[in-house]
């Protein structure tokens, strides 16, 4: 039960840095790249550049800062669901003997693939223009492939042998 309880809160933690990093970047960007001229979300007009801002307020901030939450609370839900596919082929590759760089790649590609998935949903809702979603999609495969297939939780790889002779001492 406790190895169970330990993988879950594993997953749950990965999954929350993933959104933080792929959506929390995209999200990051959107309040960014307007300040240097690159209207990053919108119908009318549409994502592009504009030429830099006349004037920098802190209402304006604020107003990007709301459309940028957006993308990790939509976010939030199709990450628990679809961050499953490159946790557990990570995880699962862990355990086989093969070098660790394989599990990096796989891990980048899968969660840049997630990413996309959840950028593209999320960003929708508030018209996400490329560049904002092309830094988040880049944030989460950076992520599966530096920070989730380089981590190797401990507690999940122990034997159950090796748990029944520590608790026999």
């Amino acid at each position: 039960m406790r190895r169970l309880l330990s993988l879950v809160l594993d997953y749950l933690r990965n999954a929350i840095l993933f959104l933080l990093a792929s959506s929390g970047v995209a999200a990051l960007a959107v309040i960014i790249l307007p300040l240097i001229g690159y209207m990053s979300f919108g119908d009318r007009p549409g994502p592009g550049w504009y030429g830099l801002p006349r004037q920098i307020t802190w209402d304006g901030i604020l107003s990007l800062a709301e459309y940028a939450v957006a993308l990790p609370v939509f976010g939030a839900i199709p990450v628990l669901i679809y961050f499953v596919v490159p946790y557990a082929a990570v995880r699962l590759l862990q355990l086989t003997r093969l070098p660790r760089w394989v599990s990096q790649v796989i891990g980048g590609l899968l969660c840049g693939i997630v990413a996309l998935l959840v950028i593209e949903m999320a960003g929708w809702y508030i018209a996400l223009g490329a560049l904002a979603a092309y830094a988040g999609i880049l944030g989460g495969a950076c992520y599966g492939a530096f920070v989730m297939a380089c981590r190797r939780p401990a507690r999940l790889f122990t034997s159950a042998r090796a748990d029944s002779a520590r608790l026999a001492t």
